[in-house]
């Protein structure tokens, strides 16, 4: 057995062969390299480095084989490279390995190996065909590393990795990471279920948006926080409006470039966090709109019982005024009979206790605060409690909004019962022989001359030119089927946009239809005229 470079490397042939392989004979290629130097070289690499005949047999191995195989050089010369099989490697990845190198190809990839004390390890193990002159590779060069601690490290990895996705996609709440740019890095499977219902469109920007008053990017800029903000996403007309309880928080991450390499940490993103709390706000809403209801069926009856008494008042007026008027000319007259004229003025006097009585049975309540108010929300709390009419009467309802108007001051619950008698009347005319369909549109907009305007048109058959001047008096109804009712609505809504220095006009197309305008004066410009209204 020879010594090359102090380590035995096998028999001459095997030495001479190892030497050649290794750039021993070489020296006149390389002038400018001293002697050996290629050898040394493959002898100094911490990487695991072989050398094999055609048929696998080994030549050389360096001092790194060594360490890693746990066998010595004369353990493995002259031997083949299959000594190292752990066994359990599939037979198709040793197929795939000769068949590659055969056809002079390099090939790369991972092994199961056994040391010489018959543990395992994973070998990463790229094999080089070397032509020897003929037409078909005579030597294999192996190169390879222990790549042991490096599949535990990414099984590991792989299962936190799993456990933490599983744990999150199990989460009852939609989850995302956003970059500092906003784009999404990492999601949960609430947030591509929402996302899919969203036809697509990125629930973040949905989110940020909606706890932002729609300027999501200052979120971004400024690193805003947020904790528990509530926000309402508009999913589509299939699914309806859905609420979630929103937070962001910022957290470090490692950047992923590799120029950041030697800076860890210094990468910032937004942790999104949404639990949605749909069910309760639709309990919630649900609640309110039967307290509205309630509220606004109260004040109507309120206002109707108000009106009804005041129009008695005003009916019994003009009789008793007569009777006055009748009782000073019999006196002036001297043609006075003291029977008679006792009597009239029983009359007199018990009709002045009724309206006295009459007056004194106006309902009080405690007067509504004046509030700066949407419209755009009262008319969406009436459509809501009112939908169960608009169903039974199979009236279609198209509701077109202006979305941003001005604050108007005012009495909800008065404003409520306002836009309530004039969705009831419109019913009322769709339901009226001669209405081309059943359909009633809303529209608000801003008024020309300042404020808010609210339009209630109907396909109902039209108003009448003689009956328009009538429209607004109590006990009055133009249509047919309201006959039987006080016929209170109208004088109801006049009473409260005088209240509310706002104005009420009508329009009949030409074609058939109704059309009622309301104004009412912005914030800045609303005065409200009775400090004890209902």
């Amino acid at each position: 057995m020879s010594k090359t470079s102090g380590r035995a490397t096998g028999g001459d042939a095997e030495s001479a062969t190892a030497a050649r392989i290794s750039g021993r004979d070489l020296p006149d290629q390389h002038p400018d390299l001293p002697p050996g130097l290629f050898f040394d070289t493959v002898e100094a690499l911490g990487s695991a480095i072989s050398v094999a005949d055609a048929d696998g047999t080994i030549l050389y191995v360096n001092p790194a084989f060594e360490q890693i195989t746990g066998y010595a050089a004369a353990d493995v010369i002259g031997r083949n490279h299959s000594l190292l099989s752990n066994k359990k490697t599939p037979a198709r990845v040793y197929d795939d390995l000769w068949r590659s190198i055969a056809a002079g190809k390099t090939w790369h990839g991972r092994l199961l190996n056994r040391r010489k004390d018959g543990t395992p390890y994973l070998a990463d193990l790229k094999v080089v065909p070397v032509r020897s002159g003929a037409d078909r590779p005579g030597y294999y060069l192996g190169i390879q590393r222990d790549a042991s601690a490096e599949m535990s490290l990414e099984r590991s990895v792989a299962t936190q990795k799993a456990l933490i996705e599983n744990v999150i996609d199990l989460a009852p709440v939609v989850m995302a990471l956003l970059n500092e740019h906003g784009k999404v890095m990492i999601d949960n499977h609430a947030y591509k279920v929402l996302m899919a219902d969203m036809g697509g469109q990125e629930p973040a920007w949905a989110f940020l948006k909606a706890v932002s008053d729609g300027d999501a990017a200052s979120i971004l800029v400024e690193r805003r926080e947020f904790d528990g903000v509530e926000a309402r996403i508009e999913v589509g007309r299939r699914l309806g409006p859905r609420w979630f309880a929103c937070s962001g928080l910022w957290i470090d991450v490692a950047r992923p470039e590799i120029d950041s390499y030697y800076e860890p940490g210094t990468g910032r993103a937004l942790l999104l966090v949404c639990l949605d709390v749909t069910a309760r706000m639709r309990a919630f809403q649900q609640a309110k709109t039967s307290a509205i209801r309630a509220l606004t069926a109260e004040i109507q009856q309120a206002q109707g019982m108000r009106e009804v008494l005041q129009g008695a008042v005003y009916q019994l007026q003009g009789p008793l005024n007569m009777l006055g008027a009748a009782a000073a000319m019999l006196e002036r007259q001297g043609d006075r009979n003291p029977a008679f004229a006792a009597a009239l003025d029983d009359v007199r006097r018990a009709g002045a206790e009724t309206l006295a009585h009459l007056r004194d049975s106006l309902p009080r309540t405690v007067p509504e605060p004046v509030l700066p108010l949407n419209v755009n929300e009262l008319v969406r709390e009436v459509m809501d409690f009112m939908v169960d009419r608009l169903l039974a009467e199979g009236v279609a309802l198209s509701w077109l909004p202006t979305p941003v108007l001005p604050a108007v001051s005012g009495r909800a619950g008065l404003l409520r019962t306002l836009l309530k008698v004039l969705i009831d009347n419109a019913v009322d005319a769709v339901g009226e022989p001669g209405a081309t369909e059943r359909a009633i549109t809303i529209e608000t907009r801003r008024a020309a001359a300042g404020g808010v305007e609210i339009a209630i048109a109907d396909s109902g058959p039209g108003v009448a030119p003689g009956t328009r001047a009538r429209m607004f008096e109590p006990f009055f109804s133009a249509w047919r089927r309201a006959r039987g009712r006080p016929g209170m609505g109208l004088a109801i809504a006049q009473n409260i946009l005088t209240e509310h220095g706002g104005t009420i006009a009508v329009e009949t197309d030409a074609h058939g239809g109704c059309r009622i305008v309301v104004g009412l004066p912005s914030e800045d410009e609303a005065l409200i005229t009775r400090g004890d209204g209902v």
